[in-house]
């Protein structure tokens, strides 16, 4: 069996860490095809070479533009691959315009989709992800949601049971395995890590200032790791004073995956607007604050594991100063097998079990 294996962003590229394991480990022959959605060494190589992932077979140069030119760029990239190497399956990976390319390219060529981390929903229907997801969905053939919140909407959507696999989270996955062999212990350290990226925040000066006064005003030692789009809308805003005059708050390039891993298993609590990072917090055993009002995960919540802040400056100050959990951590993420039961499904329904 041939599995053509989709990526594009950094969150594409940690799930796709503990997916290629999987594939070795079971013989199971894959090819790796980048989109070109972020291509540089602090988005892109550095995680290659720190997670030792084997070069990608195919680099698109991406036309960099509104959504719709990059889209369009990547899925015609994609289909000319696709057509030379009639793969069995393409596996494509969260939410993404890498994501929603890949399907609709796969789809269209009659090659069957398998969408990891399918079925996640929010109530906020035209946020950019949120249309990915749900467009993806509708291409897949096969749908790997990664909790039960995202299997039970799937269903009630009417996807056949028979299509969708409850599997576990495969970030969990990729994080365990980064935890065991770079020898991290988690502890609650003395220390925020805040992480600013969506387009929501970033591009929103008011959100943003408010955001960073209730860092500045926390007088709690603050890690903010800048995205380059975060630091270029801050530089625009004019904005990046606020933060770089703080005498509590240290700014960090982006980081390797390991790196931040460290970080973050060392922070006391974390805070941010990453669908991704809030999910490795939880699983570290941090008290998260979400810096944006979608919620993808509700049990994070519920559970009391997780507090919604937004942008506003005073319940962010409120939720630094006063959240701690009192009760369970629920196992809302399966149990770090994920991808080692994608691949096992993958084979036995697109390749005879080979």
């Amino acid at each position: 069996m041939k599995i053509a294996s989709i990526v594009g962003t950094r969150p594409n590229f940690i799930k796709e860490f503990a997916f290629h394991r999987a594939c070795q480990a079971a013989g199971v022959e894959e090819v790796l095809i980048h989109t070109g959605q972020h291509y540089d060494y602090v988005m892109s190589d550095i995680f290659f070479r720190e997670l030792k992932l084997p070069q990608p077979n195919y680099i698109n140069e991406v036309i960099k533009g509104r959504h719709g030119q990059e889209t369009a760029s990547m899925l015609s990239f994609i289909e000319d691959v696709l057509i030379g190497e009639k793969p069995d399956v393409t596996v494509v990976y969260g939410d993404v315009n890498s994501t929603v390319a890949a399907a609709l390219a796969s789809t269209k060529l009659r090659i069957p989709v398998a969408h990891v981390e399918a079925g996640v929903r929010s109530e906020f229907r035209f946020n950019p992800e949120e249309i990915n997801r749900r467009m993806t969905d509708a291409a897949s053939d096969l749908l790997f949601p990664n909790i039960q919140e995202a299997y039970d909407a799937l269903i009630k959507e009417g996807h056949s049971p028979n299509d969708v696999h409850l599997v576990g989270d495969i970030i969990r996955d990729s994080l365990e395995i980064v935890l065991k062999e770079s020898k991290i212990v988690p502890r609650r350290g003395d220390y925020l890590v805040a992480t600013i990226h969506r387009e929501e925040n970033a591009d929103s000066p008011d959100r943003m200032r408010s955001i960073l006064e209730a860092l500045r005003q926390s007088g709690r030692k603050v890690i903010v790791p800048l995205h380059p789009r975060t630091r270029k809308r801050l530089e625009q805003h004019r904005l990046l004073p606020l933060i770089e005059t703080s005498p509590n708050i240290t700014l960090k390039e982006t980081m390797g995956y390991v790196d931040f891993i460290r970080l973050l298993a060392g922070a006391d609590k974390v805070l941010t607007d990453s669908g991704g990072v809030r999910r490795e917090a939880y699983l570290l055993g941090k008290p998260v604050i979400g810096l944006i009002d979608i919620v993808w995960v509700p049990s994070m919540v519920t559970c009391g594991w997780k507090r919604i802040a937004g942008a506003d400056t005073q319940k962010i100050l409120e939720a630094i100063r006063t959240h701690e959990p009192t009760g369970a951590r629920p196992e809302l993420f399966g149990d770090g097998n994920a991808a080692a039961r994608m691949v096992s499904i993958l084979r036995q329904r697109y390749g005879n079990g080979k």
